[in-house]
């Protein structure tokens, strides 16, 4: 059941290092044969991965705002804070002597200068576009094997697909209903869930309809104003509060956000932060806000 939604081959585990970056792997199999505990993490979701998998960072950059971010695991208060996202301080990698530094695709620019701190090891565990959501799966499989957790991942894995399947069975009264995935970002704007989405994938998986069908995006995103909402009347809009809650709250002092029939009607929701680039644990959480926010009873009334 698992392999079904997110399949991964040992074949296509062992290939896996391209995923990673050829150099990074070389680099940590010839500097110990054991996987590495001690690894500093420049991403947010990567770090929450990294935690539901088993593995604490020693350094993160910005931790508080990453659990903000996140939402969930949230990483322990031990963990260092290394600066910010895209600037991380040199002096304190140095001094926290990761055995491993984990990066995303953004900070390969970054790649020389941190491995003359530690092997650097490139993860991609939020490629949008089609097969994301079986990407998360395999991509969080590699990371596990990287650090020698691969029975930690297949735990993540049926949890996920569980998720999934508790979901869907009790959001069925919504089935092929419309819902825009949201996250609000001012009076007049907010960024759209597209098709090439880890969440979009997971509304198909829940079966729900992505109330979006206008153009899409390389990312997650696709920023729009207010007005391209009113055209699907019957739909329900869920707003994901990436950063923390309180701007749907904020939209009720707006009047042409309330005179759209999803506000108008009361089938707005907001659930807690959901980063696509943290792999498996993204995925049953969303699955699991999804499920609470859009409660059988609404959904059964209408």
């Amino acid at each position: 059941m698992v392999d079904r939604a997110f399949p991964l081959s040992r074949r296509s585990l062992l290939g896996g290092a391209v995923a990673f970056g050829l150099g990074g792997l070389a680099a940590l199999k010839t500097a110990t044969a054991a996987p590495p505990r001690r690894v500093a993490v420049l991403d947010w979701g990567l770090a929450a991965c990294c935690v539901a998998l088993g593995c604490v960072p020693v350094g993160v950059p910005a931790p508080s705002w990453g659990t903000r971010y996140a939402g969930a695991p949230a990483l322990p208060a031990g963990v260092v804070d290394v600066g910010l996202l895209f600037t991380p301080n040199f002096e304190l990698l140095q001094a926290l002597e990761p055995d491993a530094i984990l990066i995303t695709p953004g900070l390969e620019a970054m790649r020389g200068p941190l491995e003359r701190v530690a092997p650097v090891v490139t993860v991609t565990l939020d490629r949008p576009g089609a097969g994301v959501l079986e990407r998360a799966g395999s991509e969080t499989r590699r990371l596990a094997a990287l650090l020698g957790l691969e029975a930690a991942a297949e735990t993540l894995a049926a949890r996920a697909e569980a998720a999934l399947e508790e979901a869907a069975a009790t959001l069925a009264p919504l089935a092929d209903r419309p819902v825009w995935l949201v996250n609000i970002l001012d009076q007049r704007h907010v960024n759209v869930f597209g098709s090439s989405s880890l969440h979009h994938a997971v509304l198909g998986r829940l079966g729900l309809r992505n109330a979006w069908n206008g153009e899409s995006s390389m990312g997650e995103f696709v920023p729009v104003g207010l007005e391209r909402l009113a055209g699907v009347p019957d739909a329900r809009l869920v707003n994901v509060a990436l950063g923390g809650f309180g701007r749907l709250t904020a939209m009720a002092a707006n009047p042409f956000w309330q005179a759209m029939s999803f506000a108008r009607d009361g089938r707005t929701y907001e659930i807690g932060s959901v980063l696509g680039s943290a792999g498996l644990p993204a995925v049953e959480r969303l699955a699991r806000l999804l499920t609470a926010a859009l409660s059988p009873v609404e959904a059964v009334r209408g």
